[in-house]
């Protein structure tokens, strides 16, 4: 009995060890591993190493080189970004500005890598562009908005059935030679559109700047003219009544600075006023 239970256990860790080489094989041969982790029978690949240097990092994330024409996402707090993965899939199907995802799991998203700035870095080298900047921001919500979300989205604090990103400002959007192209879809929702504005809005009206007195003084004056713009084909009073509800989203945010939240909560103040 012990010698048959041995056989089996034997021909189980065989088993498991051929699966692991396979699976890193795989990844190996896709491209999208460096060193890889895989957990159980399941082959689910639970950790995986930059091939690369880092080139850019974020308040929850890092980004690094990871192979020709990839990079590797890195979530700090090490959750899953599964469902980002899914939801980057689903709008680049459908025809919108998402980068190709080939892998995704625990802490890790392996995705195309982005040549060009974010539209905030375009937009500080090329300031003449503001104008520009600004309605190209307004077209991708328009765009993002006319395709239906899915079922298996979560709500946004404003009910709807658009597909809403809930962080689509400048410092998601990537100027490539090719177009903008939208990132972190983290917090992608089904909502109301308007929702999605206001939340853009918040952001560009209270977030802070870096640098001297005039320094944040032109920044403000950049992001005014932005704005605009980008409300200029939208629905602005919509927006406004979503202000509230984004606000309250983004209070809750462990990223968001004092300074900010006390601009958003005046900025809530402001837009329930308006309403009546």
């Amino acid at each position: 009995m012990f010698a048959s239970s041995k056989r089996r256990r034997d021909g189980a860790a065989r088993s498991l060890t051929s699966e692991v080489q396979v699976q890193l094989q795989i990844s190996a041969d896709s491209g999208a591993a460096g060193f890889a982790i895989v957990a159980g029978s399941c082959g689910n690949v639970v950790r995986l190493e930059p091939l690369g240097t880092k080139i850019a990092e974020g308040r929850d994330s890092e980004i690094f080189e990871h192979g020709p024409g990839k990079v590797l996402r890195r979530a700090r707090d090490g959750r899953s970004l599964v469902h980002e993965a899914d939801i980057m899939r689903y709008v680049r199907d459908r025809g919108y500005p998402a980068p190709r995802v080939y892998e995704a799991g625990d802490g890790f998203l392996v995705m195309d890598h982005i040549d060009g700035p974010t539209m905030a870095g375009a937009a500080t080298k090329r300031p003449w562009r503001l104008s520009r900047f600004g309605r190209m921001l307004g077209d991708l919500h328009r765009r993002l908005h006319a395709i239906p979300a899915p079922a298996w989205l979560p709500e946004a604090g404003v009910a709807g059935m658009c597909l809403v990103h809930r962080d689509l400002h400048p410092l998601n959007v990537l100027i490539s030679p090719a177009g903008p192209v939208v990132i972190d879809w983290a917090n992608a929702a089904r909502g109301d559109q308007a929702y999605d504005v206001a939340d853009a809005w918040v952001l560009l009206a209270t977030a802070e700047a870096p640098g001297s007195r005039l320094e944040r003084t032109i920044t403000a004056f950049g992001r005014r003219i932005l704005l605009n713009a980008f409300l200029e084909e939208l629905d602005r009073d919509a927006a406004r009544r979503g202000i509230p509800a984004a606000v309250e989203n983004r209070l809750a945010d462990r990223n968001m600075t004092e300074g900010e939240k006390q601009r958003m909560r005046r900025m809530a103040s402001w837009a329930v006023e308006g309403a009546h």
